[in-house]
């Protein structure tokens, strides 16, 4: 009606041989749109398996998502993606151990970032607490030279002491 091309059995064919690999019958169908193979594919009632978690596997992510790799997680749960996966873990309340602060070479600074890891402030609470604006949670000693009044100012926030030791 529209001129589109109306679809032939052999194509409705290769739509039933290959249907869950829809890249592979688009490549048999060049003259196919993507949204037109799956629109026909709908007509045809071919539905994608559709995977829902059991109370065991659910039970399983929740022992190894707070500290498992990506990549283990992903393949001991092959039939979803890490997307899919990650989305199953937040509904259940789940979350990942968090990681500490890279290093930056800079000791006192290093010092400064481990402290605040360990009890768990971020960069933000730490330039509210010293009060140095942004400083620390955008880095700001990157290329440039170390602010050491904002790292005195954090030290003081923390409840540290300085202390200078030379060399024998």
């Amino acid at each position: 009606m529209n001129g589109h091309k109306l679809w032939s059995d052999d194509e409705r064919e290769f739509i039933t041989k290959l249907f869950p690999d829809i890249d592979a019958i688009c490549k048999q169908l060049p003259h196919r749109t993507r949204v037109a193979v799956l629109d026909q594919c709908r007509k045809m009632n071919f539905r994608r398996h559709i995977h829902f978690w059991t109370a065991a596997e659910i039970s399983k992510l929740r022992r190894m998502y707070p500290a498992a790799s990506k990549e283990d997680i992903c393949s001991i749960f092959s039939h979803s993606t890490w997307i899919n996966i990650r989305q199953v873990a937040r509904y259940h309340g789940m979350r990942r151990d968090r990681k500490p602060y890279k290093k930056t070479g800079i000791v006192p600074l290093d010092q400064v970032r481990d402290k605040c890891f360990d009890i768990r402030w971020t960069m933000v609470d730490l330039d509210q607490a010293s009060r140095t604006k942004s400083y620390f949670q955008k880095s700001n000693w990157i290329g440039k030279r170390l602010n050491y009044k904002a790292l005195g100012k954090a030290v003081r926030a923390l409840d540290g002491r300085l202390r200078v030791e030379w060399p024998d």
